[in-house]
């Protein structure tokens, strides 16, 4: 019994060593490639049953300096009781995520740490275009800017 015991013991120690290198690998690949970063971060933010924001989530997601325009803008908002210049996700320009459909993700420009990404969504049947510029930061890929035909740049709007 004790031989079958360590059996379990080395297979399940073997398969935990294997999970480790998978994610490490998994994670090594997002962190090296913005268009797999813009992949996953639509795929967890916006698909059928949605129900969070990219602001949700923003620590994650945009870059220190961005972050630090959205922080204090939302600031400004629970402050004041007024909506703000923040009155839909950035990443969809849209306030119900459930209603998003991600048409198509392309590489603009990968120059060392930072990236664009186009984007082409079709929020409640409206199809939109969307540029991130993306910086790599510890930690990954990070927003640092959004443009749209609606918004130029997210970042000069909130400064």
């Amino acid at each position: 019994m004790k031989a079958f015991q360590k059996v379990l013991v080395s297979i399940a120690t073997l398969l935990f060593a294997a999970l480790l290198v998978a994610f490490w690998l998994i994670g090594e690949k997002f962190e090296h490639n913005p268009t797999d970063f813009v992949h996953v971060l639509y795929g967890e933010l916006y698909h059928e049953n949605s129900k969070t924001s990219s602001l949700d989530k923003a620590d994650d997601i945009y870059s220190s300096n961005l972050l630090s325009l959205i922080k204090k803008e939302q600031q400004e908002q629970l402050s004041s009781g007024e909506l703000g210049k923040l009155s839909a996700d950035p990443l969809c320009n849209c306030q119900d995520p459930a209603s998003v459909t991600v048409i198509d993700i392309t590489p603009l420009v990968t120059e060392g740490e930072h990236a664009s990404v186009r984007v082409t969504l079709s929020v409640s049947g409206n199809t939109q275009d969307l540029t991130l510029n993306l910086i790599k930061e510890t930690g990954g890929w990070k927003v640092a800017d959004v443009t749209s035909d609606s918004i130029p740049s997210l970042l000069a709007y909130l400064k």
